[in-house]
């Protein structure tokens, strides 16, 4: 739980804490796939990702059908968020008969699955699931995920709070100071957005180009700028 919590503490970007908290998550209770959904979706700066990728008609797929989960329907019922497993609710023979199975868990070959919430008021939650194919997850790593909830809560918190007062302060961090560090002016304005607390698909927006464009920006920003992360390059942005 220490190593969970460790990794992902202190994370203010949001792209940032998502990345960093699905590979926590799989070193912690080892699954196939592991997956964030951000609800309600607030495009275009909404997590939505799961590791490894899947193809964007399964996206599509669980979309329709991300209903017929039982743990998102107990959740719905209960509001109860804490790590609930597929097999605390369903039998797998039930779970065979739904859409959702045939359309995405099949595909994937998911047959167990352990998920949880973590809130941000009444209007923000980042839903959590770890899946797996071949063993159900076990009631001690349930507790586990279950103890290490409320410190993740209060770290997705942090996050959204520190990105939303970002927004609404004036940077201080000219296109210009950026150059001067080597960077093209492209570069210069993906990280000053950055460093203001925006997403790569917020900032792309922002700019006009693709996410995938910002993505690579920010890479070479790392470059020039001799460091390996958002957090690093957003305080030398900062300095």
């Amino acid at each position: 739980m220490l190593a969970l919590i460790g990794e992902v503490i202190g994370l203010l970007d949001l792209d940032e804490l998502s990345q960093a908290l699905l590979h926590a998550l799989r070193q912690a209770v080892p699954a196939e796939w592991c997956a964030l959904n951000e609800v309600p979706a607030r495009p275009p700066e909404t997590i939505s990702l799961t590791d490894p990728p899947v193809p964007a008609a399964i996206h599509d797929a669980f979309a329709r059908y991300a209903e017929q989960n039982p743990i998102a329907d107990y959740f719905l019922r209960t509001r109860d968020g804490r790590a609930t497993r597929f097999s605390d609710l369903i039998t797998r023979q039930q779970l065979h008969r739904l859409e959702i199975y045939r359309e995405v868990y099949r595909p994937l070959d998911v047959e167990y699955q352990i998920a949880f919430t973590l809130p941000s008021g009444a209007d923000r939650i980042l839903g959590v699931a770890l899946s797996r194919a071949h063993r159900d997850f076990t009631a001690a790593e349930r507790d586990l995920l279950n103890v290490a909830r409320p410190y993740l809560i209060q770290t997705y918190r942090n996050a959204l709070a520190h990105t939303a007062a970002s927004r609404h302060t004036d940077s201080g961090i000219s296109v210009a100071d950026l150059r001067a560090l080597g960077l093209t002016t492209r570069q210069a304005e993906v990280l000053r957005l950055v460093a203001m607390g925006y997403s790569n698909h917020h900032a792309a927006h922002a700019l006009g180009i693709a996410p995938r464009t910002a993505q690579k920006h920010l890479e070479h920003c790392y470059k020039a700028l001799n460091v390996t992360t958002r957090s690093h390059a957003s305080q030398v942005a900062w300095a």
